[in-house]
């Protein structure tokens, strides 16, 4: 069962998950490219670069026209009706297709699809408008659909950038797979930022182009990405509001009036300490999980950080997990070839069957919601320190934010 707070507030803002990621449109129908060879045209577009092909007066003055939304869209299949050695690397254990696989395509696709708003013909044939590096940021949110994705059957994904600002970009993102009457079912929808760099200095932004409406929806779909953007950062790590500092204070109220032991409460077989929760994996970085700019590849970063989520999940679950929603996963530096990853998750907070679980790794940050597919009451996770509280609370507004979108 739902809290009660929480679902009041589901009828009033099913509106809300109406929002389209991409302007009314009809899904298109041009060939379907498979996904190695946008990959392999992202790279050799990249090798093209000359940073010293323009001067630093250049760089600032030159005129950079506006797109259209239309002008970035890409669509890419994952062939695996046909290709039976992807079949074996998409493959889960469960006989499903891995999602970890899917968010280094989603990765892949969102620097591909910058790449391609910011050049001249729609192609990545030609040199880059301006040297650049574009890199993920971080990506606001992943939200999967109930549909089971079926490990031969070919994959569509298609995107285009929805908002630039001065140096910065929105990529959203769309997964289709045929059912087996070859109607088409929408997997996930996911939202990219992606951030342009001076090629000889990634601490330097480098301007990209504009992004201009040809319609009303257009209009709309950019202005309402500018307002989420204004209102980015202001919603994670925020001072508690009153009903939190309540919530808090029932609860370590309830701790305190029950029986101790080594003056810590007895919790009840229907609840656990959060740093019980704690589940952590170390990786080496080997060179082939490198991008393009022979940095550590974020899309590698998620699967690995996703992997681990979905096993702590898991266990905690004593069963089947789904994997829900992804939120606020920011990448904060960079990741260099040999280093060695500490990968730490825990569970934050729970929800009648909807479990939150944070992962980092160095300082990056990936937050899931998953849904226990088993079991419709999992343990109640109980924050023990300060820490955990306010991890606490920040799972608790990431779940309760994802409800508001999935929950019909």
């Amino acid at each position: 069962m739902l809290s009660r707070h929480l679902a009041k507030q589901i009828s009033q803002v099913r509106a809300l998950t109406k929002l389209q990621y991409f302007v009314t449109r009809k899904f298109s129908t041009d060939p379907n490219y498979v996904i190695d060879k946008m990959v392999s045209s992202t790279f050799t577009h990249v090798a093209k670069c000359q940073p010293d092909s323009f001067s630093a007066e250049e760089k600032n003055t030159k005129v950079l026209e506006p797109r259209t939304i239309e002008h970035s869209y890409r669509k890419f299949v994952i062939p695996l009706s046909t290709d039976t050695d992807k079949q074996k690397e998409y493959l889960s254990a469960s006989g499903s297709v891995r999602l970890g696989k899917i968010l280094e395509d989603l990765d892949h696709m969102a620097v591909h699809v910058a790449y391609v708003h910011n050049s001249d013909n729609r192609t990545l044939d030609e040199p880059m408008t301006l040297p650049r590096t574009i890199v993920t940021a971080s990506v606001k949110r992943i939200d999967l659909n109930k549909v089971d994705i079926h490990p031969s059957r070919d994959i569509i994904i298609d995107g285009q950038v929805t908002y630039a600002g001065t140096s910065s970009m929105q990529v959203c993102l769309r997964l289709f797979q045929n059912d087996e009457n070859e109607n088409l079912n929408h997997l996930l929808k996911a939202e990219f930022i992606m951030v342009s760099r001076d090629p000889l200095d990634g601490t330097k932004s480098v301007r990209v182009h504009g992004l201009t409406a040809r319609t009303p929806d257009e209009a709309e779909t950019i202005n309402r990405t500018k307002e989420h953007f204004r209102k980015m950062g202001n919603s994670a790590n925020r001072q508690p509001t009153n009903e939190e500092f309540n919530l808090i204070h029932n609860m370590y109220n309830e701790l305190i009036g029950r029986s101790m032991v080594h003056d810590v409460a007895v919790l009840s077989k229907s609840e656990m300490w959060m740093h019980k929760t704690n589940l952590s994996v170390t990786e080496i970085c080997f060179p082939e999980y490198q991008n393009m700019y022979g940095k550590i590849f974020g899309g590698f970063l998620m699967r690995k950080a996703l992997e681990l989520a979905h096993t702590n999940a898991k266990l905690y679950c004593k069963g089947r997990v789904a994997i829900r929603s992804m939120d606020q996963i920011e990448f904060k530096k960079p990741v260099e070839i040999g280093h060695v990853l500490h990968f730490d998750s825990f569970v934050t907070y729970t929800d009648g069957r909807y479990i939150q679980v944070k992962a980092r790794v160095n300082t990056n940050v990936f937050n899931f919601t998953m849904e226990s597919v088993e079991n419709p009451s999992v343990l109640k996770v109980v924050p023990k320190h300060y820490v955990h509280t306010t991890s606490y609370l920040e799972g608790r507004r990431l779940l309760n934010n994802t409800l508001k979108r999935i929950v019909n």
